[in-house]
Parts: C-alpha cells; sequence; structure tokens
C-alpha cells in the first residue's frame, strides 16, 4: 500500500507512551476533510511540545498509510516518520478574549455525532468502526 496525503483536524491526543521502535509516541485521532473519523500512529511526542508544537483543533498533513494491527480498526493509519506538518492554526487559536473558536469547531465536530453508543458497538461487528462521537444525556439534577 503506498503513502496517502492526508489533512486532519486533530480532535484528541492520547497519553504518551515509550516504543522501542519508534521512542516516546502519541496516538492521534481527529477528522479527515473528507469528515472520517482517522486515527493516527505513531506521532512522537515531541511534535506536541513548545509553541509550535502540534494543538487540539490544529489542521495537519501527514502522509500515512493504512495501518496493519490485530484490532483491524477501519480508521487506523500509520504515519510516515518526519511527514507532519500543521497547516492551519485558526481553530485551536483562542478568539478575542481567551475563547477558543467553539462556533467553527462545532459547524465541523457535532455533525459527525453518533445516535448511541449501542450503533457505535453495532458498526463495530459490521466494519471494524473504532471511533465516534456521542452526546451525553443532560444529567438529571438531584435537590440536595
Amino acid at each position: 500500500m503506498t503513502w496517502e496525503k492526508k489533512r486532519v483536524l486533530v480532535t484528541v491526543k492520547a497519553y504518551p507512551e515509550k516504543s522501542k521502535k519508534y521512542g516516546e509516541v502519541v496516538c492521534t485521532i481527529g477528522l479527515t476533510e473528507e469528515g472520517e473519523w482517522i486515527r493516527l500512529y505513531p506521532i512522537p511526542f515531541n511534535a506536541f511540545s513548545g509553541l509550535n508544537g502540534i494543538k487540539k483543533y490544529d489542521w495537519i498533513e501527514v502522509y500515512c498509510k493504512k495501518a496493519e494491527e490485530k484490532l483491524n480498526r477501519k480508521e487506523s493509519y500509520r504515519i510516515r516518520d518526519g511527514s507532519v506538518k500543521i497547516i492551519d492554526r485558526s481553530l485551536s487559536l483562542k478568539k478575542g478574549k481567551g475563547k477558543a473558536n467553539w462556533i467553527e469547531r462545532n459547524k465541523i465536530i457535532l455533525s459527525h455525532i453518533a445516535p448511541s453508543l449501542e450503533e457505535l458497538g453495532a458498526k463495530f461487528y459490521e466494519d471494524r468502526t473504532s471511533i465516534g462521537l456521542v452526546k451525553p444525556l443532560e444529567p438529571k439534577l438531584r435537590p440536595f
């Protein structure tokens, strides 16, 4: 399989782990430009460090290919070493009085909410979907 160039909106960064082969790395999840969930691994942990590091809601460009893994999750891609490039920070930067640009973020993210956890579970058995977004129900407030 050949390397593909993808543009990804970073939405999740997992806790770093040590890999014998890659050093300290992070699994990252995001949405592609086409609106598909994607898991990118391994991304060096230092790619997230400092002022020029990757932030949540940065658009990045990366060369990747479908990962060969035991779980065979449909969203898993292996990145080509050194190919991650930040291309747009407009959604990760704070607007005005320290508030994030949630209006623009939500336009992208909220259209990908799954109907339920049960449906996500069924999708895993159907086509190995392993990433999804669910909106929790409003909690009922109890009087104290």
